[in-house]
């Protein structure tokens, strides 16, 4: 691994185990719904929801370089954030769980991009114009559109 790449993971707010990713994801998901993630669709009969976090997940190779996760990995995680509708440059309530060899590092989505673009002299909207969805996720209210007359 070189030191660009080791330099990303300098970042990450806590480090534990591989062997106890499960109860650690969990952990650390709940943590990042509490500093602010978006709520969480309402079931049936909730007053209220509660907030959703989401983590992504990825593996570094031993050989790994950031040149390779700048073309592969990190095009990658930029699309999945726009499509879940983390905004950057926050990305508020995802994480991404770093395995590598025998640790698992837990970093803020948010500043894993800003990390990852700066290294890269990018702009994180450049990356996200680059590699996002395209798609908007703002909603607009305005009159229904037309629909088409039905057959008789």
């Amino acid at each position: 691994m070189d030191d660009k790449l080791r330099s990303l993971l300098s970042c990450a707010f806590r480090t534990v185990d591989a062997r106890d990713a499960n109860s650690e994801i969990a952990k650390a998901r709940a943590e990042a719904a509490s500093e602010g993630a978006s709520p969480s669709r309402r079931s049936r009969g909730e007053e209220e929801s509660a907030p959703l976090s989401r983590s992504y997940e990825m593996v570094l190779e031993p050989q790994a370089t950031f040149s390779s996760f700048a073309a592969e990995t990190l095009p990658r995680l930029v699309y999945h954030l726009e499509s879940i509708g983390a905004r950057p440059p926050a990305c508020k309530g995802v994480l991404v769980a770093i395995f590598e060899g025998e640790e698992l590092h837990f970093v803020r989505a948010g500043e894993l991009v800003s990390r990852a673009a700066a290294l890269s002299s990018v702009p994180v909207e450049e990356l996200f114009r680059r590699h996002g969805t395209g798609e908007s996720h703002t909603a607009q209210r305005g009159p229904p559109l037309p629909l088409p007359p039905g057959r008789q």
